[in-house]
């Protein structure tokens, strides 16, 4: 199922970017998101392991043109927080060297939106919107090894991810607010539902003296309200 929707995402994108008659719009935004599932609200350590913070950005056309309908896609890497500890440690062969071992999470939401928003064929310099989005959430745990032997060559790497998708879907509230000709700042809002998935819970995290890190991953529903900033270019042809 996840295939087929990332499919279908690519083959939209690719539809309506070629499209003669749209007059694109590219959004890069920052946002912030925070939980409402009622149940992660009751548990604090829950709660706190929902709040991410992360950049993205959307395309968007209009279905016709001057229409106030617009399609579009957004993606974001947000990221759920991190831990981390720095170890000096000697090898069996009596090099001594940096050991960096850390546990990070993230959240990526992949949305496909419709919008209804008048910038299109109205001049007037505040214009709110409105639309709905559905796609996938991923979420990322990472624990992550880096052994650095400070002598000029490259540090040595390790990644050991876990991923897990989900479903999501909503809708927005936003304004743009017109600052020069083709650009406009971008405040939106965005309630957006999820499924259950499982994502680190950075309060477990426990990193022994050799680097080995223990974590546990809760597994609740996703939704959160998205508080986002951004800035949107009109890409006239």
């Amino acid at each position: 199922m996840v295939k087929k929707l990332l499919f279908f995402i690519c083959y939209f994108f690719a539809y309506f970017a070629n499209a003669q008659t749209a007059l694109p719009q590219l959004d890069l935004h920052s946002s912030l998101a925070i939980p409402i599932n009622e149940t992660a609200i009751e548990d604090s350590s829950t709660s706190s392991s929902l709040v991410a913070f992360g950049f993205g950005g959307g395309f968007t056309v209009p279905v016709l043109e001057n229409s106030p309908l617009r399609l579009g896609i957004s993606f974001r890497y947000m990221w759920l927080g991190s831990k981390s500890r720095e170890f000096f440690l000697t090898d069996e062969e009596g090099y001594t060297y940096e050991l960096e071992s850390s546990v990070k999470g993230s959240m990526s939401p992949l949305h496909i939106i419709a919008r209804v928003d008048a910038m299109n064929y109205s001049d007037f310099p505040v214009l709110p919107y409105l639309g709905g989005f559905v796609g996938i959430r991923f979420f990322g745990t990472n624990h992550k090894l880096t052994i650095d032997y400070q002598d000029g060559s490259e540090p040595i790497i390790d990644n050991n991810r876990k991923v897990n998708v989900t479903s999501s879907y909503g809708f927005e509230l936003g304004l743009h607010i017109r600052i020069s000709e083709g650009i406009l700042l971008d405040f939106r809002y965005e309630h957006a539902y999820g499924g259950w998935a499982k994502y680190v819970d950075l309060t477990s995290v426990k990193i022994d003296n050799n680097g080995n890190a223990t974590y546990d991953r809760l597994e609740t529903r996703t939704d959160v309200a998205m508080f986002t900033l951004g800035i949107a270019i009109m890409l006239k042809s």
